[in-house]
């Protein structure tokens, strides 16, 4: 039987010899089980920034905090320099609010005027957001638009109130109108920028591969819409907001712009800031609690389409 010869450049099975030029050479190789390297492991915090986002997390809610503090404290310091009757104190606001909480006045008055604020956005929105898809995609509807995008951003709010109360008088369907308006160019101009940054090379290759347009809507338009839609309407909310207040104060008999009046009609400064209170807790929560979520999954949904 003839012995068996191993190569001394071949041990274990394993080549020894060093790479040859131009060859390359052999990838090394990490048992199945191995623990990565430090750092290198995609899943780990440390590459996908876990601990930073929760440190800068805390670290704006810490920074959110103290602004929260010095508004508290300047407000303070202005109500006891300044008269009672201009400034309430954070103190005497607290109670007044308190007061009215107890109370059904601050729930009823609350209530409609977050029904005229929900209508006014739906409308405004839905209007604005169809005619900016449809200015985005055809140019000669965008070239028409465009005078009329201009006079709605340079008209005052309160204009729009005076006229709506003229045509239509006090009630519901001025405060919705005025707030529908004011809010029409804003989320028009973000979803126009939005249809008009999306990359034309998708769009070509949904036409070449004949996507139908629902497809065509749901995996290309709308991720690429998402977040400038709602930036615009997180901004339209802000402005629907003053608009519904401004609109109730001229033309309503109830919520909380005629409330507003009231207030200052009898000198109630307390119950003034009280309110202003209620409107700024009114913002918040649509923000916080509609808005920025819608904004995350939106978020979520853009990446799975991008996907």
């Amino acid at each position: 039987m003839m012995a068996s010869i191993t190569s001394p450049d071949r041990r274990d099975g394993v080549d020894a010899r060093p790479p040859a030029e131009g060859r390359a050479a052999p990838p090394s190789v990490r048992p199945t089980g191995a623990e990565p390297a430090s750092g290198s492991a995609p899943g780990s915090d440390a590459a996908t920034g876990r601990p930073g986002r929760r440190m800068r997390r805390r670290s704006q809610i810490f920074y959110g905090t103290l602004g929260v503090a010095a508004i508290v404290a300047t407000w303070q310091i202005l109500s006891m320099v300044v008269n009672p009757a201009i400034m309430a104190s954070p103190g005497a606001t607290a109670v007044a609010l308190a007061r009215l909480a107890w109370g059904s006045e601050l729930w009823l008055q609350l209530l409609i005027t977050l029904r005229r604020l929900v209508l006014g956005l739906a409308m405004g929105s839905a209007l604005g957001f169809v005619l900016g898809v449809l200015a985005g995609l055809e140019s000669r509807v965008r070239a028409f638009l465009e005078p009329i995008r201009g006079v709605a951003v340079t008209v005052p709010a309160v204009i729009f109130a005076l006229l709506a109360l003229l045509w239509f008088g006090l009630g519901d369907l001025t405060v919705i109108f005025v707030v529908a308006a004011i809010v029409v160019p804003l989320v028009y101009v973000n979803t126009l920028a939005g249809v008009l940054a999306i990359d034309h090379r998708l769009v070509e290759m949904g036409r070449v591969y004949r996507f139908p347009r629902r497809l065509m809507f749901s995996q290309i338009y709308m991720p690429g819409i998402a977040s400038p839609v709602l930036a615009g309407l997180t901004l339209a909310a802000g402005w629907g907001v003053r608009a519904v207040v401004l609109a109730e104060l001229l033309g309503a008999m109830n919520g909380i712009g005629y409330a507003f009046s009231r207030a200052m009609s009898y000198l109630e400064t307390p119950v003034l800031f009280a309110w202003i209170m209620v409107l700024l807790g009114l913002t918040a929560a649509l923000e916080f609690g509609v808005l920025r979520p819608l904004r995350r999954r939106a978020m979520r949904w853009r990446g799975r389409a991008d996907s």
